[in-house]
């Protein structure tokens, strides 16, 4: 495979406001059948406080695969991913925050490409 194939790029931003569960999911949809997407960038953010963790992950629609994560992260900062994050078909993209408190409001945003198969 050749990135210069690359059939698009992909560019999406997630928001939820924080309802005061232990766990907040955001999560892309699903890839498409017949296609990789790669993120090569991706942040989030609790705009509102301070949390106590955030897990990076790809859930293939019946297993969670934790990549990365980080603990105790101050209101507004970026937790970024460290390298680049490729999903196949049926794959979705998803950050966990725990410790969030009602009314936070909580961001994730993607950069990357996708390519046919």
């Amino acid at each position: 495979m050749n990135i210069q194939d690359f059939k698009q790029l992909y560019r999406r931003g997630v928001t939820k406001v924080g309802d005061g569960s232990t766990l907040v999911r955001l999560r892309l949809d699903p890839v498409d059948v017949g296609v990789l997407r790669v993120l090569t960038h991706v942040a989030v953010e609790n705009q509102t406080t301070a949390y106590t963790k955030a897990r990076l992950g790809i859930n293939n629609g019946a297993t969670d695969f934790y990549l990365d994560e980080q603990s105790t992260i101050a209101a507004d900062e970026l937790l970024v991913s460290r390298s680049d994050i490729l999903l196949g078909e049926g794959d979705f993209f998803f950050a966990e925050l725990t410790g969030t408190t009602s009314g936070d409001y909580l961001v994730m945003t993607c950069v990357g490409w996708e390519m046919a198969l």
